[in-house]
This record gives structure tokens, C-alpha cells and sequence, in this order.
């Protein structure tokens, strides 16, 4: 449990553009001659506004309870504790890299690195990577634990570093020990760009969390995949599922 230092909804945090699009690009298995350039649509996306489909290893849905004039969002989720959820495209046409664009809803008490601190609650981490192929993400994240958390430019930073939104959802959380409810949630949004010329493409989201869903969850928004290289990403055909 962490009290966050501030109420209401932000706007978006400049600082994601200027130090976590810098990370995902080093992060990034970038092709020989410079980074790629995705084509102007993806191959695949969802963003889980209707039914989900059999590509996912997981079809729950929820709705956000946002406040807000833009009213709910509909994501892929709860989950919690060690969740693994997988993506799998099955009969890519040809292609030389990957991109993988994703928004990660993290939803109420995520406590980053707490876990060795008078404020411990666990360490609370989420990752992402490619099934047979690299580990892209893994890192700690804080929705408001003074202990701070890895995902940042530096060693141990402030909650929610590099969030693209904070507190927008509108999960409320009831603290117990000091009587008192806010809202607390944030939300990522991620690029990752990677070489892969197989046929098949899984893709796996997880995390390391300790305590129920009531406390700490999280989801998966507006999901996109695009090839390139020798093929058009905009012309090729709907992709197939791939059982993971």
C-alpha cells in the first residue's frame, strides 16, 4: 500500500517523450543500418473494445470507472500476482523486424522496489518479451510508495517516472491503516522495435505482484504490431492465432 503524492488526473508527462522513448529505442534489437520505420499501419491491432480473439492466451475484458468527460476505457484484464498473458500471431508473411506498440494500465498500490524498505509491501514488477527471443521490459514500477521504483534514467526514481498519465482511470483505493481512499492508477505507453523473420510470433506480458486484485492489478490497451522489411505491412492479410 503507498499513499500517492498528489490527487486528481494529470495530463500526459512530457518526460515520457523525452527519456522513455530514448530507452525503448536502446532497448530496442535494433537492424543493422539504423533503426527501422514502421509502416503506416500494423499488421495487427486491438485495442479490446469488442469480443477478444483466440490469438490471446487471456479474453477477460474490463472497464475503467474514469470519471472523467472521455468516460470508461475498455482493456484486456485484471491481472495480477504472476500472470502471464501471451500474444500469438501465426503465419507472418515475410519480414525482417518487429514492432510492438502497447499501453500498460497499472491499477491501485504498486509499491516499485519496496521490498528491502521500511515501507515494504514486496517488489511489485512487470515485464515483457518475446516467446523463444529476448526479455524487452522488466522493471519495478510505484503508483505512489515513497521507495520509488527501477523504470526511470536512473538507479531508483520517483513513483511513476515516465508515466504517460496519472491517476486517469479511476480505480479508488481504501487504505485501512490510515482511513482514508484515493485514486490511484497509471498509465505507460511502450514501443519496442526488434529483428524477427519467422512465420510464428509470440509475445508474452507478465508480472510479479503480491497482493489480490483488489489492491494491485494491472491491463493491457491498444495493442498494435508492425512487420518490416521485404513485406508491406498494410496490404498483407489478417493474421492467424497461434496457440501458446
Amino acid at each position: 500500500m503507498a499513499t500517492p503524492n498528489n490527487l486528481g488526473m494529470t495530463h500526459p508527462d512530457p518526460f515520457f517523450g523525452a527519456w522513455s522513448r530514448l530507452r525503448i529505442v536502446t532497448a530496442a534489437v535494433l537492424l543493422a543500418g539504423g533503426a527501422a520505420v514502421a509502416a503506416p499501419l500494423p499488421h495487427y491491432a486491438q485495442d479490446f473494445q469488442g469480443a477478444v480473439g483466440t490469438e490471446w492466451s487471456a479474453t477477460a475484458r474490463s472497464a475503467t470507472p474514469t470519471p472523467y468527460p472521455f468516460g470508461e476505457r475498455r482493456f484486456l484484464g485484471e491481472f495480477g500476482g504472476r500472470d502471464r498473458v501471451t500474444l500469438g500471431l501465426a503465419g507472418l508473411p515475410a519480414h525482417d523486424w518487429v514492432r510492438v506498440a502497447f499501453d500498460l494500465y497499472l491499477i491501485r498500490t504498486w509499491d516499485g522496489d519496496s521490498g528491502s524498505s521500511e515501507f515494504a509491501y514486496g517488489d511489485d514488477r512487470f515485464a515483457f518479451g518475446v516467446v523463444g527471443g529476448p526479455t524487452l521490459l522488466d522493471e519495478s514500477f510505484s503508483n505512489g510508495n515513497p521507495a520509488g521504483q527501477s523504470f526511470g534514467p536512473e538507479a531508483s526514481n520517483a513513483p511513476m517516472t515516465g508515466a504517460a498519465e496519472r491517476y486517469s482511470l479511476g480505480y479508488w483505493f481504501h487504505d485501512g491503516l490510515q482511513h482514508t481512499s484515493y485514486v490511484q492508477d497509471a498509465v505507460y505507453r511502450f514501443e519496442f522495435t526488434f529483428a524477427h523473420g519467422a512465420a510464428d510470433l509470440g509475445l508474452w506480458f507478465e508480472s510479479w505482484l503480491d497482493q489480490g486484485l483488489d489492491d494491485e492489478s494491472w491491463g493491457l490497451d491498444n495493442v498494435a504490431v508492425w512487420l518490416g522489411g521485404r513485406a508491406d505491412a498494410a496490404a498483407v492479410p489478417e493474421p492467424s492465432s497461434l496457440a501458446l
